[in-house]
């Protein structure tokens, strides 16, 4: 399979969980909360997307003997997490924690699965 097709995949997983997600929360949290988890599923999916094209830019395959490689990804889906803490801490009522830690969460584990997938 060609990284495009990689991508594509990832795109429609990230898609897939993050308006799951975002159903979810609607349930439970009402408005506020789907949307909240929708931003930040869309921020797992974008993170997502640039963490692996990072590491296909390297040329170096994602092997436990290439640490440098998962460092990449590491870093940037860290980031999500940071960015998450911020916005909570600033904006609590557009961004409530349970909500959006679901949105990030609940995206990111799947793409994460669907990553070791793609690596095999």
């Amino acid at each position: 399979m060609r990284r495009s097709d990689d991508q594509f995949r990832r795109l429609q997983w990230g898609v897939v969980g993050t308006i799951g997600v975002a159903g979810l929360s609607l349930l439970i949290w009402g408005r506020a909360g789907m949307v909240a988890a929708a931003a930040f599923g869309g921020v797992a999916t974008g993170l997502q997307l640039l963490a692996a094209r990072a590491m296909a830019r390297t040329g170096i395959p994602a092997e436990l003997d290439h640490l440098k490689v998962y460092a990449i990804g590491v870093v940037l889906r860290m980031s999500g997490v940071a960015v998450l803490g911020l916005a909570v801490a600033l904006d609590r009522s557009a961004f409530p924690p349970l909500p959006s830690s679901l949105g990030y969460l609940g995206t990111i584990l799947p793409l994460l699965y669907l990553e070791t997938r793609l690596g095999r």
